[in-house]
Order: C-alpha cells, then sequence, then structure tokens
C-alpha cells in the first residue's frame, strides 16, 4: 500500500535580506546603552538595550516603515485580515562570547521578528526554532536526515546572514546557541501587533490596544 504524508499545522518563517541602505544604521544601534551583568542573568540572555522603543527613535523612521510593509505582506501571506500593523516593542541584543539566550516565546504579540547587523560570518551562532509540544518526549529519529525530515525533527537551525530579516509567529520558541566566537553577535529584535487590535466586535472577541 501506498500512502502520502499531510503537512498540518504549518510554523512559517519569513527570511529576507535587507538592502544595504540600512548598514549605516548599525553605526547609531552601536551608540546606545546596553544592560551590564548588574542586569540579570546575562549568560542566559546576552545584554539587550536600555531603549526597549528602538524603532520609536527618529533615526528609524525609514528602517522601520519599510520592515512594517514587509510584516504586512507576511501577514497577507499567513491569511491575516489586518489592513495595517505597529511595532509594541524593538530592541538591540548582544551576545558577548560565551553568552547566549534560552528557548523563549513573545507574550502579547502577534509576530516577531528578528534583524541582524554588525559582524556575521559561518560560526555566527545560529537562531534555533523549536516545536516545544515535542520537546518534553527526549527522543531522536534513529535514521538519517531525509526528505521527511522535518516530521520527526522538531528542532530547526537557520544560519544567520549579513543583513537578514527573519519574521514569524511570535508563539513559535526560539533561542540562541552558546556565542563560541571572538566577536559579539548583534541583532534588533521587535514584536508587532495589528494596528486597531485584535479580535471582532461581533463576537465580543475585541481587544483594542
Amino acid at each position: 500500500m501506498k500512502g502520502d504524508i499531510l503537512q498540518l499545522f504549518a510554523k512559517p518563517i519569513y527570511r529576507t535580506i535587507m538592502p544595504v541602505d540600512f548598514i549605516p544604521l548599525a553605526k547609531w544601534f552601536d551608540t546606545q546603552k546596553m544592560s551590564g551583568g548588574e542586569d540579570g542573568d546575562i549568560k542566559n540572555y546576552g545584554c539587550q538595550s536600555l531603549d526597549t522603543y528602538i524603532f520609536s527613535n527618529k533615526e528609524c523612521e525609514k528602517i522601520s516603515s519599510y520592515i512594517l510593509k514587509i510584516v504586512k505582506d507576511f501577514g497577507d501571506m499567513l491569511g491575516y485580515q489586518y489592513e495595517n500593523y505597529r511595532f509594541t516593542q524593538s530592541w538591540l541584543t548582544w551576545k558577548y562570547p560565551g553568552q547566549s539566550h534560552i528557548s523563549h516565546t513573545h507574550s502579547n504579540s502577534l509576530i516577531s521578528g528578528v534583524f541582524y547587523y554588525g559582524h556575521v560570518d559561518q560560526n555566527t551562532p545560529s537562531i534555533i526554532f523549536s516545536d516545544d509540544e515535542f520537546l518534553g518526549l527526549n527522543f531522536k529519529p534513529s535514521h538519517k536526515p531525509n526528505l521527511n525530515y522535518r516530521f520527526s525533527y522538531h528542532i530547526e537551525e537557520i544560519k544567520v546572514e549579513p543583513g537578514m530579516l527573519l519574521l514569524f509567529p511570535s508563539y513559535i520558541s526560539h533561542g540562541v546557541p552558546i556565542n563560541s566566537t571572538n566577536y559579539i553577535r548583534k541583532s534588533l529584535s521587535f514584536n508587532v501587533v495589528p494596528k486597531k487590535g485584535l479580535g471582532d466586535e461581533k463576537l465580543l472577541t475585541e481587544l483594542l490596544f
């Protein structure tokens, strides 16, 4: 007998490379004040900018507008029926050598994203996406990966590229392994919600921001 595998409940990740026009903005990012060891567990979370509304600064008007257009396209691809989106918070994250970021999700958000700037090469730590429903089972496939490996492997790695922008549903768990290089891994993270809120007034599920 011959059967097919049906792929249900796909978890979409949008990936693109930002225009080189935004490269000079990295210099401004580097002027921002970052958290230090007194501000929490930086070994497992890395350093974070003290300003958690980076895109609210006038220096970021062009890049924030550009990203929101991409967010709209991504939302349309997913079948969302929202006309416009807006950022909630946006912040810089630095991973010094020896630092990592434990797996986590972003609460109170619909779409999240990360933009990679600064030095990036083949040794830069990847971003790791995981399916929490399977993490507690503690098993590994016994076969070599094939065309259908995504159905049995529940941790996916995306290599970082210079200027890469990733968008993903905020409920997907993701993290960063230990930075084993001798340079700082730099990125900008952000959360997005529909501009007019979530839900439906007639269904009594409306949530306004």
